[in-house]
């Protein structure tokens, strides 16, 4: 690895813990949900900011009313650093919140989506979103990002840590059929928008009978949509707080959080090499689900059907 590589790794590190404070995180991870709470839990880049735009969506029955989708679905980890309680009321009913913490740290009682993607577009989608951001294309490339940092993250010993992308869907896997818990293909999203709407809906109880809501849903939530409004998903209110922690310029970011929506995006960006790697870290998820590959888990337990 060259000094250029080796910094911008380190600066990558660096910037992310500067992301949340520990004070931050472990208040979060301590809030106490209503059983009617739904919690967005996703590993970064797995659709979050899609099923928030759901979920706000049919909360609010189409309502636009927001400068930013984080002031109305906070995320639970940075809730205390950007000045948000937790416990208060929100715009609508159920409150609704993201997470990115895996099952074993994850506050307890409320009802959770889970979204899982593919994880070498998650790797792909990651790299642009904090590229720009975190740090700049010519001090990290693409493939020693994956390789270097994606790759390397584990099992949490404590609140403080993140699971890596296969830790978290592994915790996650055994409640996949809880009650509580609706576990979503972001694929199955894509191929079928409106059923997806349509379980989210029920999931959550608001409007789950309502044809012309989720109509309504299903054209605020697309692609094409979001990408019209989108200062609305940029993460301008979390920069704005933290990119001065960061040293960083004001106006620094990466890609927004709405960006090509693909099931494949990762095809254009990684190397065969890349690609293969992220592919042998699977045998995690494999001693957890008895699948040995992404898209076996998606054959065996995704649907397609139509709504």
């Amino acid at each position: 690895m060259t000094s250029d590589e080796s910094s911008g790794i380190a600066l990558l590190k660096r910037n992310r813990a500067k992301l949340c404070t520990t004070e931050s995180r472990l208040k979060g991870l301590s809030f106490v949900p209503r059983p009617d709470d739904v919690f967005i839990a996703t590993y970064p880049k797995a659709g979050t900011t899609w099923v928030q735009q759901i979920v706000q969506q049919l909360r609010t029955r189409g309502s636009m009313d927001f400068d930013d989708i984080f002031d109305v679905i906070p995320r639970i980890e940075k809730a205390a650093d950007m000045g948000i309680d937790l416990d208060a009321e929100q715009v609508a009913k159920p409150r609704a919140y993201k997470i990115h913490t895996w099952y074993d740290h994850c506050p307890k009682g409320a009802k959770c989506i889970v979204v899982i993607r593919d994880p070498r577009s998650v790797a792909s989608s990651l790299y642009n979103y904090v590229c720009g951001w975190l740090f700049q294309r010519e001090q990290l490339d693409i493939e020693t990002f994956i390789r270097d940092f994606f790759l390397t993250q584990s099992q949490p010993t404590s609140k403080l840590e993140k699971a890596s992308y296969w830790h978290f869907y592994a915790s996650w896997w055994p409640h996949r059929n809880d009650p509580n818990v609706l576990w979503l293909f972001f694929e199955d999203m894509l191929d079928n928008h409106l059923r997806a709407v349509k379980k989210i809906a029920e999931f959550i109880n608001c409007g789950a009978d309502d044809d012309q809501l989720h109509q309504l849903v299903v054209q605020q939530s697309s692609l094409q949509f979001m990408k019209e409004h989108i200062s609305k998903f940029d993460n301008h209110t979390v920069r704005a707080k933290r990119n001065q922690t960061m040293n960083v310029s004001e106006s620094a970011s990466g890609a927004p959080l709405v960006n090509e929506g693909k099931a494949d995006s990762y095809k254009t960006q990684l190397s065969s090499k890349a690609i293969q790697a992220i592919d042998d870290k699977w045998k995690v998820m494999e001693e957890a689900t008895g699948c040995g590959s992404y898209s076996d888990l998606r054959k065996h337990f995704g649907t397609t059907e139509s709504p």
